[in-house]
């Protein structure tokens, strides 16, 4: 990248470092005083926004703990860094102007209002106790936002896990300025001794900047980029400073290439200076879960490797467009569900760069799916006027549309149409077997015997040994890396047979690999993990994509459940195996833990069905909450990015963490979770628990909006269903949720499991009813006939349902009309047989009768609370 954009770069991304500074250094009066007119305006015989003097003393008073190219002459064009970074508020210079604008094109601000009242001098008494706003509160809420009764605030914290949850207001809000001022100098102070121990500062600082922008994840995420005057604090700072960092990027490469670097120029808002490039990855679901049925123990791991490769090829697609264009990675504004989106300068270089890179990437998607998957890169003109708040909304729902009809072209059929050239030539009849035995589809390759079969014969091609290779030492590995494909590595086993693009290699390194980062091979440096107490990475840069797989434990060592079905087949010996400390487990190692443990008579015995839940979830409506929660004046860049990573947190931050502090949910698998949706694989009957407290942690995470709301599929299956036919079946569970309950005419909001679907507030009802039955059961107050029995009466129920809103019956139907009688009648032959007192036979028959409320109201739904009770005891 070129010295000035990345300098320009770094100087958006710390300009507003000193709204962290402010109360966490010791300044002295005299520089404060001395550089107050350099970098403060002056407005009604006051000094404005202080946080500008202390972000240059920020950058002048630890020039020790930054890069020795800040502060040294001749690194980039014009300005010194420090006021680069500091003069945002009094821009002077070409260069200073271009974060100036940044500035106020990411907060929305339009050309007339700036300087009446982003300079003002704003009421700053209470500052230090504002608290971050959630945005979620208000969406779609238009009496809450008359009254602006704001309930809930971020803590001023660190990112972890716990933190990203919002707070009732008492809380949050400290009631002195001395404690507010308290918690900005522990978050500074913590800051600082993380960017102190900051990977790679003066051996690439491309890959330094990846790890500072991490960092200030980290750390200014729960700080509002607006703390006082006219504004609503809902936009992090985090988020604010990234977008200024993107803009500015774009602004110097439009006027450099323009030759229209000038103070009037940068200033003109009606240019169309960007191109907002949109990307999409099509066919995720063919991807991750193509299988030609002799994946065996190997499936856990290919699958895992496949979608970690989905979010790899959707971070390296962006990548590979921004080193092609020349902008920093802060150029990447949302990334999340197989969706990018990026900010670019509106130059001919730009131009060819999305066209060439697009081109590259689906050549290589096609020689390794014939067609199944592509990347789609679309593209809108804009200037900053079109960024001014009340006007960015429409062009957001114009890159929206775009994308959309850009399904239609995945890719072009002039280039890639017709039969796959030389395809049948590349196939090797001395290899067993020639064909791939993971996808069925690529031809197998030599040197890939060993990785998914134990007896060592069997080939495969290399993007499937890749898959395994990365699902293998995900589990194992919390570092990754990311280097140019013919980087210097040691290790030749342990990378990709067949780079990504064609470009990227991928490692699992051990150290911090520095002399790779000084020859400039190493283009990424990631840890992906979330350690179990919360805390996220702040030496390297931090990224959220590895999701949560179930190993093996100490406990399980000694846990029969997963021998006990194998011993009656004759195959536990295969198990023990696999059964190591640290191991991942297989699906069949998962489903084994739906048994439930019981003890009769000192005895240990086991029952409920070994089966997987497969669960599918997705954010509702999703689009409208964008494009229509927020007013059209708020609608801005900053504030988008804010939203959409909010979410996205709670899918991959959260999520992930739970799985694995969570004992109830240790052993439920992370296909993928990240934007608004996940899919998981557990034991069942954990799987139905999860989708329960997931649904009340949403509830609580968006601030009990009931506009915002997610809906959920379940699907039971057995551990040997191809991979194929779980993705199936679970969306096909998904979408009857989101047509949500036709007797309710809801859409959205419900969840399907067994078949059927109900609304959320019934699915707890009908649990509760579950808890009953079973408690029932324990007590010996119903046994499994009877059990059975009320399964026939919810076929006969339901349909007395339907034939009552049709208003016809036809003669064979009347039977099922019988069910209040049958049901009568059963209840006084098998409630309290065991019971000798009449008393409490009768207060016995009398308590069950409430089930033929149960079936009168719920119908067939009540399959819901019964199939959990049989599958449980079966």
């Amino acid at each position: 990248m070129d010295d000035t954009v990345l300098k320009i770069a770094l100087a958006g991304l710390l300009h507003d470092i000193g709204k962290l500074a402010e109360d966490g250094m010791h300044v002295l009066p005299e520089f404060l005083d001395g550089n107050a007119q350099l970098y403060q305006p002056f407005f009604n015989n006051v000094s404005t926004h202080r946080h500008a003097v202390y972000t240059a003393a920020f950058i002048d008073h630890i020039e020790k703990l930054l890069p020795n190219k800040f502060n040294r002459a001749g690194w980039g064009l014009g300005d010194p860094f420090i006021n680069l970074a500091a003069s945002h508020h009094k821009p002077e210079t070409p260069l200073q102007w271009i974060i100036a604008m940044a500035d106020r094109i990411s907060s929305g601000w339009d050309r007339n209002n700036f300087d009446r009242e982003y300079n003002q001098a704003i009421a700053w008494q209470d500052y230090r106790r504002t608290r971050l706003l959630p945005v979620f509160e208000f969406l779609l809420q238009e009496d809450k936002k008359k009254t602006k009764d704001h309930v809930y605030r971020y803590p001023l914290k660190e990112l972890t896990p716990n933190n990203i949850y919002p707070l009732p207001v008492k809380e949050v809000i400290p009631d002195s300025d001395e404690k507010a001022r308290a918690e900005y100098k522990k978050l500074f102070d913590d800051f600082v001794f993380a960017l102190e121990r900051l990977a790679h500062k003066d051996v690439n600082l491309e890959l330094w900047f990846d790890h500072l922008d991490s960092l200030l994840l980290v750390f200014t995420s729960a700080i509002p980029a607006a703390r006082a005057g006219k504004v609503i604090p809902d936009v992090s700072l985090y988020d604010h400073c990234r977008s200024v960092s993107a803009l500015s990027s774009a602004l110097y490469l439009y006027h450099r290439d323009t030759d229209s670097l000038s103070t009037e120029a940068i200033r003109d808002y009606d240019q169309n200076k960007f191109i907002i490039v949109g990307g999409d990855f099509y066919g995720i679901q063919d991807f991750i879960f193509s299988d030609s049925g002799e994946a065996g123990k190997s499936r856990a791991k290919i699958l895992r490797g496949r979608s970690f490769a989905v979010s790899l090829f959707c971070e390296l697609a962006a990548d590979m467009l921004c080193r092609s264009i020349g902008i920093p990675s802060t150029s990447l504004l949302l990334n999340a569900a197989g969706k990018f989106t990026l900010i670019a300068p509106n130059t001919q270089k730009t131009i060819r760069s999305i066209s060439e890179v697009e081109s590259k990437i689906n050549s290589w998607l096609m020689s390794i799916s014939f067609g199944e998957n592509a990347i789609g890169i679309s593209t809108l003109d804009a200037s900053p006027e079109d960024f001014v708040s009340g006007k960015f909304l429409s062009l957001w729902e114009s890159l929206t549309k775009r994308m959309a009809e850009r399904k239609f072209q995945k890719f072009s059929l002039d280039k890639f149409g017709g039969a796959v050239s030389g395809y049948l030539d590349k196939f090797q009849n001395d290899l067993n077997p020639p064909l791939c035995p993971y996808c069925g589809k690529r031809p197998s390759s030599p040197g890939t015997e060993g990785y998914g079969d134990k007896d060592g014969n069997k080939s495969m091609c290399q993007v499937c040994r890749d898959h395994i290779f990365l699902g293998t030492n995900l589990v194992k590995k919390n570092r990754i890396a990311v280097t140019q494909k013919d980087a210097d590595l040691l290790d030749s086993a342990g990378k990709l047979l067949a780079p990504i693009f064609d470009e990227y290699q991928v490692v699992f390194p051990t150290g911090d690999l520095n002399k790779l980062a000084a020859s400039g091979d190493l283009y990424k440096y990631w840890d992906i993990a979330i350690n179990p107490s919360g805390e996220l990475s702040k030496r390297v840069t931090a990224r959220f994509l590895a999701g949560y797989v179930p190993v093996f434990q100490k406990e399980d060592l000694y846990d029969d459940r997963i021998l006990a079905g194998k011993k009656s087949e004759g195959k536990a010996g295969q198990f023990i195996e696999d059964i190591q400390e640290g191991n991942p487990k297989s699906f069949e190692h998962i489903a084994a833990k739906a048994s439930n443990i019981k003890s009769n008579e000192g005895k240990v015995e086991y029952c409920g069905i070994q089966a997987l839940g497969i669960l599918k979830v997705d954010v509702d409506q999703l689009g409208l909450l964008v494009a229509c929660g927020l007013e059209k004046e708020e609608f801005t860049v900053s504030r988008l990015a804010t939203l959409s990573r909010q979410l996205h947190f709670f899918f991959a931050v959260y999520l992930p963490h739970l799985l694995k502090t969570d004992p109830r949910f240790s052993e439920v698998y992370t296909v993928f979770a990240g934007g608004d949706d996940l899919f998981l694989i557990g034991p069942w009957n954990r799987v139905i628990d999860l989708a329960a407290w997931l649904r009340d942690r949403f509830t609580e995470y968006t601030c009990n909006n009931d506009q915002i709301h997610f809906s959920a599929g379940i699907t039971i299956q057995k551990p040997n269903i191809p991979l194929s036919k779980l993705a199936m079946d679970a969306e096909e569970a998904l979408e009857k949720a989101k047509t949500g309950n036709p007797q309710k005419e809801e859409r959205g909001n419900c969840i399907n499991v067994f078949g059927e679907t109900a609304t959320w507030d019934e699915f707890l009802k009908l649990r509760q009813i579950g808890n009953r039955l079973q408690n029932w059961h324990e007590d010996e107050l119903i046994n499994n006939a009877m059990i059975y029995r009320l399964n026939t009466f919810i076929g006969m129920a339901n349909m007395e349902k339907e034939i009552l809103r049709a208003n016809a019956v036809s003669l064979e139907d009347m039977e099922c009309l019988k069910w209040p009688a049958y049901f009568r009648y059963s209840t006084e032959r098998n409630i309290g047989k065991n019971l000798k007192d009449e008393a409490e036979k009768r207060k016995a028959k009398d308590e069950f009768g409430v089930a033929a409320t149960w079936l009168k109201k719920y119908g067939s739904r009540l399959k819901i609370a019964l199939w959990e009770v049989i599958y449980n005891n079966r």
